[in-house]
């Protein structure tokens, strides 16, 4: 269950960056994560799914205001609608109220700076990051504003989830500082959102060949100053004919590679906490099963991984709790 806040407690600060040059604070009790993948097709949305389902589920057993869904970025399709579609009820229960927003979006599925330029609709990092940072504040306004609402005890989740791996292209503007003469300037997915200093949920790669881009893109967000609050792998399909290769679990051994990896690296280096932060929790670092092959749906798959999004959930909720008591501390590293 989640604690309340320390009356008086100061708000969380995000952002020193947008149009107006004002920073962002938010509640203590709004409680945000951003999810990155290692690549495209990792299962950032299923697994955003599941923590919404996770989230909503717990807010039916204690006070909690509307969970919420936000997809900055959307190139064809409809990550939206799949997070609804699989948050509808559960088992017959009714669950609490799930809010979902696209910011910015385009018809064509490709990656955002392409699509910005053929659509002739660009996007610049800094209307990305300050529309952002508006509906965050707006969904804390919402909630403060809420006179039904017991501020002591009541939360709000927010999953934030990016586009494409961590290093793949934003949106694409001529206002960005990136432009040349030759095409409108674009940021990485990691870069674009580093100012608002949101904790990450990383999905990694689960698949044959998935240990590199996943060890690589976690570097590159420790590097800018990300932190990681938990790894999720998704057990992928043998691509192999072979049917001796298709006991093997990539996923599985992907996730032990990497508790392997930080292991060594915090060996080499103790004073670097980013390893350690994920090692000290056995939940921070965990694969779930594969997939059922399409059409067949999810529902069974979540219910039967139930558990596993909870606790999930459960530990997101107290990292941040861990934060909040000490918010000077976490806000010098």
């Amino acid at each position: 269950r989640r604690v309340a806040s320390r009356t008086g407690a100061t708000c969380r600060f995000f952002s020193d960056i947008s149009s107006s040059g004002s920073s962002v604070h938010l509640h203590p009790h709004h409680r945000v994560h951003l999810l990155f993948g290692a690549n495209t097709d990792v299962g950032k949305s299923v697994i955003s799914s599941g923590l919404v389902r996770a989230a909503a589920s717990a807010a039916c057993d204690e006070w909690q205001s509307p969970v919420n869904y936000i997809k900055p970025l959307q190139c064809g399709g409809s990550d939206e609608s799949f997070v609804l579609l699989n948050n509808d009820q559960q088992e017959g229960r009714r669950m609490n109220d799930i809010r979902c927003q696209t910011l910015f979006s385009w018809k064509t599925p490709a990656s955002p700076h392409l699509v910005s330029r053929w659509e002739n609709a660009p996007v610049s990092d800094e209307e990305v990051v300050s529309k952002l940072s508006a509906v965050l504040r707006d969904i804390d306004n919402t909630k403060n504003n809420d006179a039904d609402n017991n501020l002591e005890t009541a939360s709000v989740a927010t999953i934030i989830e990016s586009a494409g791996g961590v290093l793949s292209p934003s949106s694409s503007s001529p206002f960005n500082k990136t432009t040349t003469a030759d095409h409108w300037g674009w940021s990485t997915q990691a870069d674009l959102y580093a100012p608002l200093r949101i904790p990450v949920v990383f999905v990694g790669d689960g698949k044959l060949g998935g240990i590199s881009v996943t060890l690589s893109s976690l570097e590159a967000l420790w590097t800018r100053g990300y932190r990681i609050d938990a790894v999720v792998f998704i057990e992928g399909e043998s691509d192999a004919d072979n049917n001796e290769y298709d006991s093997i679990q990539f996923g599985k051994g992907n996730a032990e590679a990497l508790r392997e990896y930080m292991s060594m690296r915090h060996q080499i280096d103790p004073s670097k906490e980013v390893y350690d932060e994920l090692l000290r929790d056995d939940n921070a670092i965990v694969c779930l099963p594969p997939l059922p092959l399409m059409p067949i749906p999810l529902d069974e798959w979540y219910r039967s991984n139930e558990g596993s999004f909870l606790r999930l959930h459960q530990l997101l909720d107290k990292k941040w709790i861990d934060r909040e008591l000490a918010p000077e501390e976490e806000h010098k590293k």
